[in-house]
């Protein structure tokens, strides 16, 4: 009965976010103060909300997001239910307090609230290591980003005299105030959005259920940087500085999440590098600091809000159905295509997402893509470095994109032409690899009410490409299709021969992880041991000593009670005589 209530409750919030949306589009864009405080004698402190069109854009992706999973959740999710609900619910009102606020303090809260609800969220099945690791490394990573996101915060609004956001002008704040505020800005922003160097802990993060996946890792938390910087758009771009390291970070950011999509051998994992890459394909656009590039990273945000959710909500209903999402189970089921033949709605649907995803034309992903490519080549052209190094990382980023969508596609819905390479690795230390193959008689969809929103979703895939206007530059769209093409066709040539080659390189992530644990992990642990010494051996051996003498000392003064009497007048003719003596040797 609890669990229902909250379900209704999850499901009720989300609509009405949804209707929130509909009743201010087309609204005039105005302020809304609230109560505040003041911080000393001159800084005051306000809590103000702000409706505007990017306010309505935000609302409606959290809106739908958030709906469909919760909707989605009613089939998927058996354990927990009562918690896992109200954490969702929580962490869209925290998504929401983000996009309406007016003040960075309450655009603090909801950011930090989120990352507490996703620390939880990551952790829902706590009796699982790998959940309770990714929870803790995703919570240690964004903290870590957000410790400059609240100085930050203090360096910008100190500058402009204000906190409030509508207010923040870049020509009243030093250029030195701007440039290290916009900067401090961006270690939160990459922080919470996985983006390099504080990249690993999204694909650690995905032994959560899928919904929170969907939720958080493809539509909200990790797309709150991208609105942070479409909300403060004109105070980043006067900071050229910070333009620029925001463009090197999304470029290589594009290319090595694209990289490691390549070689990771789980549908979740192969999604979650694919976040990181597209995201970092919405930061490009925005470092141009042109207003083309803020509209086409807000329209690839649109987009890819619907195809992600809508795949990493298919990879929850493998993972529903068949038990995993890895590769080196779904073989079992793949050797005869029995997943494509058993879930036909799962499979056309994932076809949808993974083709808007891959960029090919009339799917959304192609259009809001392309967007990004011509805003790119337009700062390009003009003589900016920061343009050519955006357009030639999004161009390669796209072959390599179009590789994994159709390795994934091909692996996990086709019949495997033969099981060898890299693949066949892999399933020797599969301990199901000897089991005859599963009754694929008992394979199912998922049920309606988990199929529902992946259809709803699946039409969004395709349908928001045009909401922007059916506006097409052939030359782009020309050379973003070859490029598909390109990387689209040796991963079909791969799968054709049953070769899956994974580089080492690529299949242990540049080896970063492990490079973090040597420079950092094993150093704390070092000095968390060395602290625990100093603690027992140093400052626990003088409490212990202290104790240890006052323990000797009750010792030696419980001997001196005898109970005898002739000991106590001895004692005390002595100290007389003593006293005596002492006062003589004084007098004389």
């Amino acid at each position: 009965m609890i669990a229902t209530a909250w379900r209704v409750v999850g499901v009720g919030f989300s609509l009405l976010v949804i209707l929130a949306a509909a009743l201010l589009y087309g609204v005039d864009p105005q302020q809304t103060s609230l109560a505040g405080t003041f911080i000393g004698n001159e800084v005051f402190i306000s809590f103000d909300l702000r409706t505007d069109d990017l306010t309505v854009l935000m609302l409606a992706i959290v809106g739908v997001i958030s709906a469909c999973v919760q909707v989605y959740s009613i089939g998927y999710l058996e354990k927990r239910v009562a918690s896992y609900t109200a954490l969702v619910t929580l962490f869209t009102a925290a998504m929401v307090t983000v996009v309406v606020s007016d003040s960075l303090f309450l655009l603090l809260i909801g950011w930090e609230v989120m990352g507490a609800c996703s620390y939880l969220l990551i952790g829902h099945y706590w009796e699982r290591h790998d959940a309770r690791a990714g929870a803790m490394k995703a919570f240690l990573m964004t903290r870590l980003g957000d410790v400059g996101f609240l100085f930050g915060i203090f360096v910008l609004g100190v500058g402009a005299g204000t906190f409030r956001i509508s207010e923040l002008r870049p020509e009243e704040i030093s250029p030195g105030a701007l440039t290290a505020g916009t900067l401090l800005l961006l270690v939160g922003v990459i922080g919470k959005s996985a983006q390099v160097p504080l990249h690993t802990w999204l694909p650690d993060a995905m032994p959560g259920p899928s919904p929170v996946s969907a939720l958080i890792h493809a539509a909200t938390m990790v797309a709150a940087g991208v609105f942070l910087i479409a909300r403060l758009f004109g105070v980043f771009a006067a900071a050229d500085a910070t333009l620029t390291v925001l463009a090197v970070v999304a470029s290589v950011t594009m290319l090595f999440a694209a990289l490691c999509a390549m070689a990771a051998v789980e549908v979740k994992r192969v999604l979650a590098w694919s976040t990181v890459s597209q995201l970092a394909i919405m930061f490009a656009g925005l470092s141009l600091g042109t207003a083309d590039g803020r509209h086409a990273a807000l329209f690839h945000l649109l987009t890819h809000a619907a195809f992600k959710g809508l795949l990493f909500l298919c990879a929850g209903v493998l993972l529903h159905q068949v038990g995993s999402a890895a590769f080196v189970v779904l073989r079992r089921y793949t050797r005869r295509g029995a997943l494509r033949k058993a879930m036909p709605v799962t499979f056309v649907t994932m076809t949808i997402g993974l083709a808007a995803l891959a960029g090919v034309p009339g799917f959304a992903g192609f259009f809001s893509k392309d967007s990004v490519v011509e805003a790119a080549w337009h700062h390009a052209r003009d003589g900016s470095l920061v343009g050519w190094i955006v357009l030639v990382s999004v161009c390669v980023t796209a072959g390599l994109t179009a590789f994994y969508c159709v390795r994934m596609w091909l692996w996990v819905f086709f019949r495997t032409p033969a099981l060898a390479g890299a693949l066949g690795a892999f399933e020797a230390d599969d301990p199901m690899a000897d089991l005859e193959d599963p009754d694929t008689s008992k394979l199912r969809d998922a049920p309606w009410i988990m199929l529902a929103p992946l259809v709803l979703l699946a039409v969004a895939a395709v349908v928001l490409g045009y909401t922007d206007g059916v506006h097409v530059n052939w030359a782009i769209a020309l050379l973003t299709t070859v490029l598909a093409l390109l990387g689209a066709l040796p991963a079909y040539s791969l799968w054709q021969r049953g070769a899956d080659p994974r580089p080492v390189v690529l299949e242990r992530e540049f080896g970063v992880d492990a490079l973090y644990h040597r420079l950092f992990v094993v150093p704390v642990q070092w000095f968390a041991k060395l602290v625990v010494g100093g603690d027992r051996d140093v400052v626990g051996a003088y409490v212990r000593a202290a104790g240890r003498a006052g323990v000797l000392a009750s010792a030696g003064f419980r001997k001196l009670q005898t109970g005898n009497v002739q000991t106590y007048l001895t004692a005390a003719v002595v100290g007389v005589v003593a006293l005596a003596i002492l006062a003589g040797v004084i007098g004389s």
